[in-house]
């Protein structure tokens, strides 16, 4: 339950074998293959790089894409609540694979693809055409005329728009008798008004010589033009003929989607070739890694401590003249990083994932943060009801993801959350809220009865006495990671670092505890005197060794006296205090939980009076309440518990970064080969 030990192994081989060398190494998927030249000085002189190209992967990949992006934009897949809720890839045996790549005529499929691509575009964006059009003609379907009868007028301009129905009639009452203007209202099909709000719809006349003059009175209130489209016939007539090429082209769009559904039936043989080639651009680039000179191949890579008898079995039985050579990493070089834990915590290691693989020297911290964060979510979650439906979740998502790692080690995280949910909210006695009070399930129901034996504190009613709780476990949890960081530094064989920057901190921290203590509640003087001690001791210790770095007495004492503060060394006095008081979360996210809850219940509890359809509301916005706090708080509780980790627990000892162990093999996001 640690950091796999990594083998860098070099490979000697016949020339000609080199080929097939390698195909070997992928179907087997231990070796991580690395760059000949960048690890071996001088291999440019002695040897030429392999010769390799991916022109071919890239071809079919461009076409599969082509194909799954077609498919998943019109015949979406429908997913299960499991699939939707995480995304899991195909799980493929080797015998489904040989079968895909025999019978799956990838070129006719992307040639049919190509062509409904190219349809389907066309006919979109011809209806988008049309459907601009018909929204130009939109107020102009009333004109009882041909539009290009208007445009032909020599002596008389007629302008169509609308003007605002106040303004006009206030126009009309004041309009001289000389006016050089006349209209008309336009009323659109289907309406038997012309009105568009406090609009209205206008045609307006005028003679051709007084246009100036026309144009000046209609700008005078507010007469908004509309451009005149050109076309033969009335408008009523061009907008049914549009329509009816939309109707046309809309059936287009619909068959293309049908014979797109066909092709989608096809959808998991193209996800199945999309993995194949994508491992087989990987191999391609693989072997380019490698070197040979005029009579032998050369490989080198990274290979588990674990697996390294297998292959040099494997290599044994299938090559004559193929030499292994196995040592030990150099301390400088940069090792990629395989986890190996056990069944039980390997849950966790998505949160490591997250903040980063520790680097290879270090130590893997999977196993001593998965009790932390149990103690955190079910402290912030804390309630029986909620932590039990986590755990129902939980078990369905498991059972329906068994065959994928990643997201069945996720879901078994989330029951364990559950579990640990269900355990506090016994303590703190949440279940669905207060669910269990009289007024909403009776006096004396079995609830209550469970409830008063379980409850061991109530949140609610003693909050200061949580927070002191909850103060108390982060400063045990910052002990826990100082102590952690200790052990880094024993495997590191760093004597100093662990007396320094860690047993001291350990005995000077207490000591502030107990001396802060003292301004809010009485400390007995023995308590008292010890935690001084302890203070001054840890305080010396560490004026005298965080600066043991720099150079000159003067700049040691003084880099060791600011490191009390926490801007230079390994921690700081306030570091533990900022760290410290972020566990108030603890009790927040907890009294969220809660109060949330109980408000949905005495909203609830509203409407049980109702006649007849009472109990019925009651029990639905109970529901429909409900899931919603458990999804919010489920979503907080693993938020605030992840930070507490990422933010107040792995700063004291934890560094990532390491890159992780990547095997050469069929390695692909799409799809995972069951592998014997």
């Amino acid at each position: 339950m640690a950091i796999d030990r990594i083998k860098k192994i070099t490979l000697l081989c016949p020339r000609a074998a080199s080929q097939r060398l390698i195909r070997t190494l992928h179907e087997l998927g231990v070796m991580e293959v690395l760059d000949v030249f960048d690890h071996h000085a001088g291999a440019n002189e002695a040897l030429h790089r392999a010769e390799t190209a991916t022109e071919e992967c890239d071809k079919k990949l461009q076409k599969l894409r082509l194909v799954l992006n077609l498919i998943d934009t019109l015949a979406p897949e429908r997913k299960s609540f499991a699939a939707g809720l995480a995304p899991v890839p195909l799980l493929v045996t080797p015998e489904e694979l040989d079968k895909v790549i025999a019978h799956c005529d990838l070129d006719a499929h992307y040639r049919e693809a190509e062509d409904l691509d190219t349809v389907y575009r066309r006919t979109e964006r011809a209806v988008g055409e049309i459907s601009a059009q018909l929204e130009e003609l939109h107020g102009f379907e009333g004109l009882p005329f041909a539009l290009k009868d208007l445009h032909a007028l020599k002596r008389v301009k007629i302008l169509v728009g609308e003007v605002s129905d106040e303004r006009l009639s206030g126009f009309q009452t004041n309009m001289p008798g000389d006016s050089p203007i006349v209209w008309e209202r336009v009323n659109s099909a289907g309406e038997n008004h012309s009105r568009r709000g406090d609009k209205v719809k206008l045609a307006v006349a005028f003679l051709q010589e007084e246009e100036s003059e026309a144009r000046t009175a209609l700008t005078s209130i507010g007469f908004t033009e509309w451009s005149l489209p050109r076309f033969s016939g009335t408008v009523q007539e061009h907008i049914q003929e549009l329509e009816g090429d939309k109707a046309e082209l809309q059936a287009r769009l619909q068959e293309t989607i049908e014979k797109t559904a066909v092709l989608a039936m096809n959808r998991r043989a193209f996800r199945i070739l999309e993995a194949f080639w994508e491992s087989q651009k990987n191999l391609a680039l693989a072997r380019g890694k490698g070197a040979h000179g005029k009579w032998v191949g050369l490989l080198t890579g990274y290979v588990r401590e674990v697996d390294l008898p297998g292959l040099q079995s494997v290599l044994a039985e299938e090559y004559e003249n193929v030499m292994v050579v196995a040592s030990d990493p150099g301390p400088e070089e940069t090792v990629p990083v395989s986890l190996t834990l056990s069944r039980f915590v390997r849950p966790v290691q998505m949160l490591v994932n997250l903040f980063g693989l520790p680097l290879y020297t270090t130590f893997d911290p999977s196993p001593f943060i998965f009790f932390p964060f149990l103690l955190f979510f079910g402290i912030c979650f804390s309630d029986v009801a909620y932590g039990s439906m986590l755990i129902l979740l939980s078990a369905y998502l498991m059972y329906k993801t068994r065959p994928y790692e990643g997201v069945y080690n996720f879901a078994r995280l989330l029951l364990y959350g559950g579990i640990s949910t269900v355990i506090f909210g016994f303590l703190l006695g949440g279940w669905f809220g207060d669910l269990y009070m009289p007024q909403y399930l009776g006096e004396n129901n079995l609830i209550l009865r469970v409830m008063r034996v379980t409850q061991v504190i109530d949140p609610m009613q003693k909050p200061i006495a949580v927070l002191i709780i909850a103060l108390g476990i982060g400063m045990l949890n910052q002990f826990y990671g100082i102590a952690l960081k200790m052990y880094g530094a024993w495997i590191r064989k760093d004597i100093a670092a662990v007396l320094c920057d860690g047993l001291l901190w350990l005995v000077i921290l207490p000591g502030f505890v107990i001396l802060v203590s003292k301004m809010f509640a009485p400390v007995p003087t023995p308590a008292f005197t010890a935690g001084l001690f302890l203070f001054a001791g840890g305080a010396i210790g560490l004026v005298l060794t965080q600066g043991r770095g720099a150079s000159g007495l003067v700049n040691r004492f003084t880099t060791g006296l600011i490191s009390l503060y926490g801007i230079v060394g390994s921690y700081g006095l306030t570091a533990f205090i900022g760290d410290t008081m972020s566990y108030c979360r603890l009790l927040a996210l907890a009294l969220t939980t809660s109060i949330v809850a109980l408000s949905f219940n005495m909203i609830a509890a509203l409407l049980k009076p109702i006649p007849v359809a009472g109990p019925v509301l009651f029990i639905a916005a109970l529901i429909v309440a409900h899931l919603f706090n458990f999804a919010i708080c489920l979503l907080g509780a693993f938020v605030h518990s992840m930070r507490l980790i990422f933010v107040e627990f792995f700063g004291r000892f934890y560094t990532g970064g390491a890159k992780p162990f990547r095997p050469l093999g069929f390695d692909s996001p799409a799809a995972i080969l069951k592998r014997n």
